[in-house]
């Protein structure tokens, strides 16, 4: 780069998600795929395994941060992005390679999971968040399905149940029964979603349709209401990360989606 830029992996992750239909460019994701799990913590500023810091890149050079935004969303949509990778190109060779460093986010999700069954952001940022435990849920699921895949020996019994708690969490603590919405976080401010506010009120409960945490009738009901008020022709004025994602979900809901 000629200039410094911040990266951060999560968000490097969406457009590697969004670029793996594009079969040219798969050689590029795996590419990324290969600098991420290189680049996992063994024993982070919180004394953990399988976080990723946030970067800045300049001409050829990295400028490591201590810092992330999250872990369980992180660890989650990497999750996510290997096992899709692995689906579309039936290349297993990393999941090989980095099998600890893959174990290791997953156990990252196992280690933030309350006793609730949500997920904390962080040990030092302890919010639960409908976004990140989308993605946590995602990944967990994707990580029983890499570790069948390369023939791996884990407790499928132990992840599988933190999956299905975080999903069963995901209704019994951030559903509002009484709208059919979904609280953003457990925070005060979070625990009603404006859908009138697009991020991260409205925003947030598409996450449910990518991550599959509903079912197919729920994901339609949720969709229909997003779009209802932000039609994909407005997505051009929001951050790129977010067209991005709201791109997948339509993807996500077929070619035939508005």
């Amino acid at each position: 780069m000629p200039y410094e830029v911040f990266i951060t992996p999560y968000e490097v992750g969406l457009y590697a998600l969004d670029d793996l239909d594009n079969t040219d460019h798969r050689k590029d994701v795996k590419a990324f795929l290969e600098w991420y799990l290189k680049r996992i913590n063994n024993n982070d500023k919180n004394g953990m395994s399988g976080t990723i810091y946030d970067v800045i890149l300049y001409g050829d050079k990295e400028k490591v941060l201590p810092q992330y935004d999250s872990i369980d969303g992180y660890s989650g949509l990497f999750l996510v992005l290997l096992n899709k990778y692995c689906e579309q190109t039936g290349d297993i060779s990393l999941i090989k390679k980095y099998w600890q460093q893959i174990e290791d986010m997953a156990y990252t999700i196992s280690y933030l999971q309350q006793v609730d069954g949500l997920t904390i952001a962080m040990p030092d940022y302890p919010v639960k968040y409908l976004m990140d435990n989308c993605e946590a849920y995602g990944g967990i699921n994707s990580f029983l399905y890499l570790a069948q895949k390369a023939d791996k020996k884990i407790n499928y019994e132990y992840y599988q149940n933190i999956a299905d708690n975080i999903k069963n969490a995901i209704f019994n603590v951030l559903l509002n029964t009484s709208t059919g919405d979904f609280s953003w976080s457990d925070e005060a401010d979070g625990r009603i979603s404006n859908w009138g506010i697009f991020y991260p009120d409205s925003y947030a409960q598409i996450f449910l349709i990518y991550y599959d945490v509903l079912d197919e009738y729920g994901k339609s009901v949720i969709w229909d209401k997003f779009l209802e008020r932000y039609p994909s022709v407005t997505w051009k004025n929001l951050p790129s990360e977010q067209a991005v994602f709201c791109r997948l979900v339509k993807k996500k809901m077929g070619m035939d989606a508005k």
